[in-house]
């Protein structure tokens, strides 16, 4: 049997991880959203929460998204592309996790 190999991972910077978060910020109201370089991927958090999605690099300035689910595992999700374009698919296919999340409840004053 062959010995496996690790590939190497392509490093991103805070260059990138800044041209994400400008394009997902500019996509509505997710100023509460981060994005950050590290271990090799661009990952996304929420406040100061883990990490919701990340965006690896696969090469040629194009990069592949996924998600954490809620076994702790990374699920790849079917979308690849430069980092402006992903921003979008993030935001369409995970908005509701990136939200704000509203504790209010929608009592307001009623006494209860």
């Amino acid at each position: 049997m062959a010995p496996r190999t690790r590939t190497r991972s392509t490093p991103v910077s805070a260059l990138e991880a800044d041209v994400l978060q400008r394009a997902l910020h500019g996509l509505g109201d997710y100023a509460h959203v981060s994005v950050r370089a590290e271990r090799g991927h661009l990952q996304i958090f929420i406040d100061d929460g883990a990490p919701v999605a990340r965006v690896t690099p696969i090469g040629a300035h194009h990069y592949g998204l996924s998600f954490h689910s809620h076994t702790g595992r990374w699920e790849k999700m079917p979308f690849v592309g430069a980092l402006v374009p992903l921003a979008h698919d993030l935001v369409a296919a995970l908005g509701p996790y990136l939200a704000r999340p509203d504790f209010s409840g929608g009592i307001r004053g009623s006494g209860h």
